[in-house]
């Protein structure tokens, strides 16, 4: 007998929190990052892992991480303050911009050795330029690291990232379907870019706090909750119409939003149901990982996790060392930004939608996306671990002050 689609959809999400919880439980008996237990219970439930394949409505996945993406972004801006995110402005585009560059040059070599083309070469840069907002935020705050220096300037450098990967993937599709560059479109999207980024900031600075002041002051926090998840879930969709990842727009507003004097009212009233989403949003990236796709796509995907890897770690690494940073911050942005963003599959997806790549650099991006997602808490640690400093104790960097 076939379930109502509601009645479906509410055993689903029974399935994913039952099976999340116990095997985050073991992890965490284990003293293991939690993350990797939320994307093995994706795993073991999702669809490409016979004999289990415990959803009966796959698409649930798509539409959960996009919920958790938005909530957990959103929670991550409200640490974030604009007075904040100033401080680390130059050095977040600075690094960007030097890493980015770095990152190209590599894939142009790995696609060599490959004998993959320049279209696919460029695309693939293109898809490795940004790494995981999402998943790094996760660890950081798992570890309680997200208020320390190397953790603001790795989330300046994140959005920068994002933006600058909008611009590059209108360039090359623009490049090569109109088969010339088309000036006017690359001005578009810088307008878009500057347009969104500075009007959301000053309209919201403008309204949004008064706003949120005022609910708090009422005392209604039902009202306050539906308010403040209505502004996110806005913004985050006004910039995806814009031709921008979500994660942008929830980051914003909450920036926007910790500028007001009641953020910390936000942030406990938030927290229970950004938590909730963002576990979810992990079960669900660890579940539309195809474990099947492994044994094919094993050898260039190793390729580029280290490819990953190494472009990271000297291209932020040494471009948070350019900017005067010591040796412990630098190691921990490069290690931390190791990682295949989400971004990529926009990318990817873009390429594939126009017939511009080879059908096999989807799946292996895909790949390589699961083995970095897998080791970036335990290279984060790693990059914790030890002082790689030779300053004295007590010694403080004077960028910020």
């Amino acid at each position: 007998m076939t379930l109502p689609s509601s009645i479906s959809i509410v055993t689903d999400f029974a399935i994913i929190m039952i099976i999340a919880a116990l095997v985050v439980y073991i992890f965490y008996r284990l003293k293991q990052p939690m993350i990797i237990g939320y994307l093995i219970a994706g795993v073991i439930i999702g669809p490409y892992t016979p004999p289990f394949s415990l959803i009966a409505n796959p698409a649930v996945f798509s539409a959960t991480a996009d919920l958790g993406v938005i909530l957990l972004l959103f929670g991550i801006g409200l640490r974030f303050p604009l007075s904040r995110l100033k401080t680390v402005g130059k050095v977040s585009v600075g690094v960007a911009v030097i890493e980015i560059a770095f990152m190209i040059g590599l894939s142009f070599g790995v696609s060599s050795l490959l004998g993959w083309n320049l279209i696919d070469a460029l695309f693939l840069g293109t898809a490795l330029a940004s790494s995981s907002t999402v998943i790094i935020a996760k660890v950081l705050t798992d570890m309680g690291k997200l208020h320390e220096t190397p953790a603001l300037i790795m989330l300046g450098v994140l959005v920068v990232e994002d933006l600058i990967v909008v611009g590059l993937l209108a360039v090359i599709t623009s490049t090569f379907v109109n088969g010339s560059v088309n000036f006017n479109d690359i001005l578009w999207v810088i307008l878009k870019i500057l347009g969104f980024i500075i009007g959301s900031l000053i309209m919201g600075i403008l309204i949004v706090p008064r706003i949120i002041n005022r609910m708090v002051k009422l005392g209604n926090r039902e009202v306050l909750l539906l308010i403040v998840l209505g502004l996110a879930f806005g913004l985050s969709i006004a910039g995806n119409l814009l031709g921008f990842s979500m994660a942008i727009g929830a980051f914003l507003m909450g920036v926007i939003v910790a500028s007001s004097k009641s953020v910390d009212e936000v942030s406990s009233l938030i927290s229970p149901v950004k938590d909730m989403f963002a576990a979810i949003f992990f079960v669900s990236i660890g579940a539309l990982i195809n474990i099947t796709q492994f044994q094919t796509f094993i050898f260039p995907a190793l390729l580029i996790t280290i490819l990953m890897i190494f472009g990271k770690m000297v291209g932020c690494g040494a471009g948070t060392r350019l900017f005067g940073y010591d040796n412990s911050t630098a190691i921990k942005v490069g290690l931390g930004m190791s990682q295949i963003g989400e971004f990529a599959f926009i990318v990817m997806k873009a390429g594939q939608d126009l017939n511009l790549i080879s059908p096999f650099l989807f799946s292996t991006i895909g790949v390589s996306v699961a083995i970095t997602t897998f080791l970036t808490p335990y290279l984060i640690k790693l990059s914790y671990k030890y002082n790689f400093n030779k300053k004295k104790p007590g010694q403080t960097h004077s960028y910020l002050t």
